[in-house]
């Protein structure tokens, strides 16, 4: 697994579709934190939201980096779906907490407000659910569950869209409302333990998929 995982990280960079992503993350970062952005926890619903979105894109990166052929001969070579499909959501994950960790340190650096440790880890625990939250909307929806990434594209949109208007209905919710009162809350480790799930279950439903 852990060579398959290597294999599919080394030709996500390779690919370079990462890029806009990431690049649209640390852009938008920026512009968040380029002044005061409010009481520590409060600074974080900001890019708490940010993340959950891009999260979900890289996810489909990730997912969609080979091309049908060379992903028919990746699952072949692999041993099945089941193998190839963890190993994406396994790629997918660690770039996601990579982000979400550059996310917790960033205000902590930028913003003239003091964080104390209790303040970074509610935020990094924060932005973990957010992007586990995006991860599992992003593979839900692609390959093989969509073959077009057309409509994986669409169906993702539409999915992270219509989230934030949901509020507490919503694990994204839970952590939107919890930061934006800043203060610490229970729901933010529920949004991690919904966020894994959710990545469980899109892995379970692309291999039934298959």
């Amino acid at each position: 697994m852990i060579s398959l995982v290597r294999y599919l990280a080394v030709d996500v960079f390779r690919g370079q579709r990462y890029l806009a992503p990431l690049l649209v993350f640390l852009g938008v970062m920026g512009m968040l934190f380029s002044s005061d952005a409010g009481q520590p926890l409060e600074a974080y619903s900001g890019s708490s939201a940010l993340l959950y979105p891009i999260a979900a894109w890289m996810a489909v990166v990730v997912a969609t980096s080979e091309d049908v052929v060379r992903r028919e001969i990746t699952v072949v070579s692999a041993g099945g779906w089941s193998r190839v499909l963890t190993a994406a959501a396994l790629v997918s994950v660690l770039l996601a907490l990579a982000m979400a960790l550059l996310a917790a340190v960033w205000p902590v650096v930028t913003n003239p407000h003091p964080y104390t440790a209790g303040d970074f880890f509610v935020g990094l625990a924060a932005h973990t659910g957010c992007a586990l939250l995006g991860v599992g909307v992003g593979l839900m929806f692609a390959r093989p569950v969509f073959d077009s990434i057309g409509r994986t594209v669409l169906a993702v949109f539409a999915v992270v869209v219509l989230t934030y208007p949901l509020g507490r209905a919503t694990p994204l919710g839970w952590v939107l409302d919890a930061l934006g009162h800043n203060r610490a809350s229970l729901s933010l480790l529920g949004t991690v333990a919904v966020g894994v799930a959710l990545v469980s279950a899109a892995v379970v439903a692309g291999v039934r998929r298959a």
